[in-house]
């Protein structure tokens, strides 16, 4: 084809394309890049990383010590506030949240433990509680809240809780001297260090983790997959700090909590948003999952195991991966914490 007027027209299109790409260009964000970072740490933390997570543990590797940190972008739309159905987990203990952040309640002989309470009193109502009656739970049987950390995004509907259900609010005192918007609760009970909780049937065992905030405390208590007892634990905050003190803190946080679990035989991996421990999929997987029998009464009787059930071995190697993902931060920016 030798058309004159269309090849000028053709010739017009194509610089206008040119032009408005170069224009667009100039305001897509680049990924971020660490020109004082230690490389050779920086590699050395990595790979170790890598090897250590092995096969069962590489989403973890990828999303700390990658995603989080050189693609930050989309570590963050991993985590937008996108609806997630609410689900039944354990026998006794069921998911309600969303894209951006979990929440949980345990079910006990005398009533339902929650942890944390979502973003702000909309989201408590419409998406915790509303989930939660949803999956047959009655609110009037709720007695306490546990907040895992004070940020606003596990305590924003903490006081509309308190005061509708009259549900007591448990926190650590560093994470009560956090709270202080006027929306946050009314302080209730203080959580120490290795404090064990009981509630019923059901005991559990607080320690405080502090480095992502120093209020967050982590726990550890029992579930159940079709009667058999597992013994899940929570972190109480993954998010890497910013400076080397609180990355020093954090890292002895992980070292602590992965003693006292391993002590406590913990094998169930729970976690306070969605994106740590991998309840996206784990929730497709259970809504998929086969049972052996018409009415299983153990999780032998079950096809598919429970994805939340990790394994002793594997929680400690996740805890360890995490760690060694908050010393490549490090290095990233050249901040020196000791060996």
């Amino acid at each position: 084809m030798n058309n004159p007027r269309f090849l000028r027209a053709l010739m017009v299109m194509t610089i206008g394309a040119a032009a408005t790409f170069g224009a667009a260009a100039q305001t897509i964000p680049s990924v971020p890049t660490f020109p004082n970072e230690q490389k050779d740490l920086v590699n050395a933390y990595l790979n170790g990383a890598r090897e250590l997570a092995g096969g069962d543990q590489a989403p973890a590797f990828l999303r700390r010590c990658i995603l989080a940190q050189a693609y930050s972008m989309y570590s963050g739309d991993a985590e937008d506030p996108y609806l997630m159905p609410p689900i039944q987990v354990f026998d006794n203990l069921y998911w309600a949240g969303g894209g951006a952040v979990s929440a949980w309640a345990v079910k006990t002989s005398e009533g339902l433990v929650l942890i944390d309470a979502l973003n702000n009193a909309a989201l408590a109502a419409d998406v915790l509680v509303a989930g939660l009656q949803k999956l047959g739970l009655n609110m009037a049987d709720a007695k306490y809240l546990l907040i895992t950390h004070e940020h606003g995004d596990h305590n924003g509907g903490a006081r509309y809780l308190q005061q509708t259900y009259g549900l007591k609010v448990m926190a650590t005192e560093a994470a009560w001297a956090g709270m202080t918007s006027a929306n946050s609760p009314a302080k209730d009970i203080v959580i120490s260090d290795g404090e064990d909780f009981t509630v019923g049937d059901t005991t559990f065992h607080f320690v405080a983790t502090p480095g992502h905030t120093n209020g967050a405390v982590s726990s550890i208590f029992p579930v159940y997959d079709h009667g058999t007892k597992r013994m899940a634990g929570m972190y109480g905050g993954f998010g890497i700090p910013g400076n080397a003190t609180n990355k020093m803190l954090q890292i002895d946080s992980l070292a602590k909590f992965a003693a006292v679990t391993a002590a406590k035989n913990v094998d169930t991996l729970l976690a306070n948003h969605q994106t740590q421990d991998l309840s996206l999929f784990n929730h497709d997987l259970l809504r998929h999952r086969r049972a052996l029998v018409p009415n299983p009464q153990s999780a032998a009787d079950m096809a598919d195991p429970h994805p939340y059930v990790v394994g002793t071995d594997e929680w400690q190697r996740f805890l360890k991966v995490q760690s060694m993902c908050v010393r490549a931060s490090a290095a990233r920016s050249a901040q020196v914490l000791p060996r």
